[in-house]
């Protein structure tokens, strides 16, 4: 009896819908490396990658705003970690070392570069958006064409 019971539990259970949410779903063992994950961001109305600034940067989002049939939307958040000492960038959507990315707590000023996804006739980058960055990162511009690594880092 109570293993006919257990069957029907179990049953039911694996039959009902499953709706498994991707946001904050990180690799095993991102709770060492980030000493705990603070799950406060949630995706805006719109496409595209967003730094999470709650989470030092070292997490970031793919946000994909989804329309359904009824006329209303769903906003699908898949969340990423950086890899080794690295931080997500927002002026170039990568995962970069901190020095040569936008400091964590101004990535929200440059949200808007997702605007450029998908259209064909923006740059991804405008001269502005450089113009806005070079202030707030050390070094920025220095170096030559692509730069120069920083001292004691091989460029590959």
């Amino acid at each position: 009896m109570k293993f006919l019971l257990a069957f029907a539990v179990m049953t039911v259970a694996l039959a009902l819908p499953r709706t498994k949410r991707a946001a904050y779903e990180l690799p095993d063992g991102a709770e060492l490396l980030l000493g705990g994950v603070k799950t406060s961001f949630q995706c805006p109305a719109k496409n595209g990658y967003f730094a999470d600034v709650d989470n030092n940067c070292l997490i970031f989002h793919v946000c994909n705003v989804i329309a359904k049939d009824d006329g209303s939307t769903e906003v699908q958040q898949y969340s990423f970690l950086c890899g080794n000492q690295t931080v997500f960038n927002q002026l170039s959507l990568t995962c970069a070392f901190a020095e040569e990315a936008v400091p964590c707590n101004n990535a929200p000023d440059f949200f808007y570069v997702n605007d450029n996804i998908g259209n064909p006739t923006a740059p991804f980058l405008t001269d502005a958006d450089v113009q806005k960055a070079a202030p707030l990162i050390p070094g920025f511009g220095e170096g030559g064409a692509g730069g120069a690594p920083p001292p004691g880092r091989r460029p590959f």
